[in-house]
């Protein structure tokens, strides 16, 4: 039974990025853990790297990398350490190389895919409602465990 929920979950991973040029995986949290969505195929089919968002509701963060897919597909790039508008409105999201040392807990999928972890893979930062980051001091001591950051920032 368990062999073939796997088989068959691949299996649409697989359709998916065929029809797509992407899967997108949401992961539910719990109390230590945020929740997250994260990009399955981008750095196949488009030489992008995948992305993953962190905190937000499930719905919000798979749209947005739904909405980053589809600029990928229009020939935008998104590079580490760069800002971007429109993602969010009224904010800007920054992007940051994930460390490779969190891969394996965030983003089994990708591995899998490409077998190891030899993709590139970037964060993408959301700011508060009041525009405040992850690095800046004033960032709420409850959202600490929302965001985390996989990677060095280089602050902007």
């Amino acid at each position: 039974m368990l062999q073939s929920f796997k088989d068959e979950y691949h299996r649409k991973i697989s359709e998916n990025i065929e029809k797509y040029g992407l899967a997108i995986q949401p992961v539910f949290g719990d109390e230590e853990n945020p929740q997250f969505s994260y990009s399955i195929g981008l750095y196949r089919t488009y030489r992008h790297p995948e992305i993953i968002m962190l905190g937000l509701n499930q719905e919000l963060m798979s749209n947005i990398i739904d909405n980053i897919a589809e600029d990928i597909k229009n020939g935008k790039t998104y590079d580490a350490y760069s800002w971007s508008t429109g993602l969010l409105k009224d904010f800007e999201c920054y992007f940051i190389e994930v460390d490779k040392a969190n891969y394996g807990k965030y983003v089994l999928g990708d591995i899998r895919l490409y077998g190891g972890n030899n993709f590139p893979l970037l964060q993408c930062v959301w700011p508060t409602t009041e525009g405040i980051y992850p690095w800046e001091d004033a960032w709420p001591d409850d959202m600490k465990k929302l965001q985390p950051l996989l990677g060095p920032i280089n602050k902007p």
